[in-house]
């Protein structure tokens, strides 16, 4: 018999963890072998269970998860990372098919197809929610999703750093940091850093 694909499960709600967790482990093919609910927990639990698959909610409390995804995928190869979420927007599913993720599942899919999308991944596909209606021929929302340089001053701008700081880190000129974050504030939307900030994070690039 086949051992059984091993699933960490990350979930900060309960009910909804055990109504996963009950269709995972009734499937022949998968079963969780750890659950989280902070991402602090995360990856003590992928070095313990060195599971096949992460079943990824992308609003756990912590850092975002989404930033986490590289790291995983570095110190486990094999490992398929999937989401089950509510956050059906554009932006976040393009920030989740940049971070990596094998799937894209909703959790207003009908639960009874989960097994049957996570075979199909196993097998090398990547699954996008029926539900989700992406377009993959243009950025997202009038490119509001940044590029590379952009993202690392999302991030920094995000962990407070002044712009003299944040250009001295990633080799730029402070009047330079400037042009980019005024670049990006009309791009959002935003009149200030503080709700520039606050949009990034909504979209989950930072």
């Amino acid at each position: 018999m086949t051992p059984k694909k091993k699933v960490l499960l990350v979930e900060d709600h309960a009910v909804t963890r055990v109504g996963v967790k009950h269709v995972v482990n009734a499937s022949n093919d998968f079963e969780v072998v750890g659950e989280a609910e902070h991402s602090s927990q995360i990856t003590g639990l992928l070095l313990e269970t060195k599971p096949d698959f992460v079943l990824l909610d992308l609003r756990v409390p912590g850092e975002n998860v989404l930033n986490m995804v590289k790291d995983w995928k570095k110190d486990l190869p094999q490992l398929k990372v999937v989401t089950l979420t509510m956050l059906d927007e554009q932006p976040i599913v393009h920030s989740a098919i940049e971070a990596g993720v094998d799937g894209y599942l909703l959790k207003s899919d009908d639960l009874s197809s989960l097994t049957k999308n996570l075979n199909e991944i196993a097998s090398g596909k990547t699954v996008y929610s029926k539900n989700l209606k992406l377009s993959f021929n243009r950025k997202p929302q009038d490119g509001k999703v940044a590029n590379k340089k952009e993202k690392q001053i999302l991030t920094l701008l995000g962990h407070g750093k002044t712009y003299q700081e944040i250009g001295t880190e990633i080799g730029l000129s402070k009047r330079t940091v400037e042009y980019h974050v005024g670049r990006l504030k009309d791009r959002f939307n935003a009149k200030t850093v503080a709700e520039l900030i606050g949009r990034a994070k909504e979209q989950m690039l930072i």
